[in-house]
C-alpha cells in the first residue's frame, strides 16, 4: 500500500512540474532573414465588395493571387534587415456589376521596392528614385499586393501572454496615398506543427482606420473608414520566418468624388488574406 502511494505521490509531483516548466516556457520572437537569402511567399485575398452608387447596390467580388520574393542585402548588428521585394506573379479574377474578368499582371511594370525591416516586424520602404526625384509615385504591381508583418513583442512571451501594437501604414497609389492606422492585441495560444516547421501559434484582433486621398481619371477621390481585424499566424521561433498566415478584415468607407462627376459612394468590404511560404 506504501509502494502505490510513493509512486501516486512521484507521478503527481512529475505531472505538477511538468506543468509547471510549460508554463514557465518563453520565446523570443524574431525576424531572422538572412544575408544573401531568398524568400518566397504564396499570397492569396478574397474580396467581397458592395457599393451603392445611384441609388443601387452593387457587388464585386476579387479573387487575388500573388507570388512575393524577398532578397536579404544586409542584416546590421541590432537584426534590421536591408530587402528588397517585388512580385513575380500577380493575377486577379473580378466577377461582378456585369463583367468577369481575368488578369494576368506578369507582363505589367513591377518595379523592386527597397525596404528596412527590423527584427519585431517594422516595414519601412525607401523611396523609389523616380519618386524621390517627382515627389510622385508612379504605378507600379507592387502597389497591387500586400506586404505586411505581424508585429513581435520586444520581450520574451510565455503560452497565454499577450502584447499590444499601434501602427500607421502609408502605401502609395498613383497620385496619391493611403494611410491604415491599426490597434491590434497578439496572444500567444501555443504550439502547434505546420508541415515540416514547429511553430508557436499566435492569433491577434484588433480595429482599423483608413484614410486617403488620390487621383483618378481627372477625378479627386478621398476615402475614410473603419473596420476589425483579426487573424492566426504560424511563426517558426528557431528560423524567424512566418510559415502561414491567415487574416480577415471587415471594413466599412465611404469614397467622395469631386470633379468631372460629384458623388458619395458607401463601401462594405470583406477581405479574408492567406499567406504560406514556399519551399
Amino acid at each position: 500500500m506504501k509502494t502505490k502511494m510513493i509512486l501516486l505521490i512521484v507521478t503527481v509531483v512529475f505531472v505538477m512540474v511538468n506543468v509547471e516548466l510549460r508554463a514557465q516556457e518563453k520565446f523570443n520572437l524574431n525576424y531572422k532573414m538572412g544575408k544573401g537569402k531568398t524568400y518566397r511567399y504564396l499570397q492569396g485575398s478574397i474580396v467581397e465588395s458592395t457599393q451603392e452608387m445611384g441609388g443601387q447596390e452593387m457587388k464585386m467580388n476579387t479573387d487575388a493571387h500573388s507570388l512575393l520574393k524577398y532578397e536579404i542585402d544586409s542584416v546590421s548588428a541590432d537584426g534590421t534587415m536591408s530587402l528588397v521585394y517585388s512580385f513575380e506573379e500577380v493575377s486577379f479574377h473580378m466577377k461582378g456589376m456585369g463583367r468577369d474578368t481575368t488578369m494576368d499582371m506578369k507582363d505589367k511594370e513591377n518595379k523592386p521596392v527597397k525596404a528596412k525591416l527590423t527584427a519585431s516586424g517594422k516595414l519601412t520602404k525607401e523611396p523609389s528614385h523616380d519618386t524621390a526625384k517627382t515627389g510622385k509615385s508612379s504605378f507600379s504591381i507592387g502597389n497591387l499586393a500586400t506586404v505586411n508583418f505581424t508585429r513581435l513583442p520586444d520581450h520574451k512571451v510565455g503560452i497565454g501572454e499577450k502584447w499590444s501594437r499601434v501602427s500607421t501604414d502609408t502605401t502609395d497609389v498613383g497620385e496619391g496615398q493611403i494611410v491604415y492606422k491599426k490597434n491590434i492585441e497578439y496572444v500567444l495560444t501555443g504550439k502547434e506543427k505546420k508541415g515540416s516547421h514547429d511553430c508557436v501559434k499566435i492569433e491577434y484582433k484588433g480595429s482599423m482606420e483608413i484614410v486617403g486621398k488620390m487621383k483618378q481619371m481627372g477625378m479627386d477621390l478621398a476615402m475614410e473608414g473603419s473596420g476589425d481585424t483579426s487573424g492566426t499566424l504560424w511563426f517558426d521561433a528557431v528560423m524567424g520566418l512566418i510559415i502561414e498566415e491567415l487574416d480577415n478584415n471587415t471594413v466599412d468607407m465611404t469614397m467622395a468624388l469631386t470633379g468631372q462627376q460629384q458623388m458619395t459612394i458607401p463601401i462594405t468590404q470583406k477581405i479574408t488574406t492567406t499567406q504560406s511560404l514556399k519551399e
